[in-house]
């Protein structure tokens, strides 16, 4: 078997975020796979993303016809317990079963072997384990902040943009304390 490793997606095109641009690079991909008997293995980088919630596929930049086209996926998460702890969970099985899913995560250390940085298997965790975690005090924090923006106009975006969130669960937020305001 011929394994082609592309480091990474953004070296082939740099738009992926509209599915006009990533259809037609998910189609070539394919095409060079099948024509030339070739495993792929592609990375992407995520975007900032909210370290309180799970890995899941809607956290790959780009559009979701990446993930669509893609036959499996997997992400590697930052553990919040230790900053040389990573941990590798199954986002997406085309043609086999998820097992290595939030309650069956892949957990590793960053270790250096002459001269080379890799990953040394430690075990299998739960994802939550590594999550940050919330206290109601910075819960209720983070709605007093909310509040304060949108009663200043902001829009869903600009404060989920700001805060590093997403504008649903601003809107989640506004909504729980009787609040509306527009998405744009």
């Amino acid at each position: 078997m011929k394994i082609l490793i592309i480091d990474n997606l953004t070296y082939l095109r740099t738009e992926t975020e509209k599915a006009k641009d990533a259809l037609p690079l998910m189609k070539l991909l394919k095409a060079l796979k099948t024509k030339y008997g070739l495993s792929l293995l592609i990375l992407a980088h995520t975007p900032k993303r909210d370290l309180f919630k799970p890995l899941s596929k809607n956290d790959l930049q780009g559009s979701s016809m990446l993930m669509n086209f893609c036959d499996s996926s997997f992400a590697i998460g930052e553990s919040n317990t230790d900053s040389k702890l990573r941990y590798l969970k199954q986002i997406k099985a085309r043609n086999t079963e998820i097992m290595y899913d939030s309650e069956n995560v892949c957990v590793c250390q960053i270790t250096k072997s002459n001269s080379f940085l890799q990953f040394e298997f430690i075990g299998f965790g739960s994802e939550a384990r590594h999550l940050k975690q919330m206290t109601e005090e910075q819960k209720s924090t983070a709605d007093k902040v909310i509040l304060d923006m949108a009663s200043k106009g902001k829009s869903l975006r600009e404060i989920g943009k700001e805060l590093n969130i997403s504008h649903t669960t601003v809107k989640r937020k506004l909504e729980k304390h009787g609040k509306t305001i527009p998405e744009n």
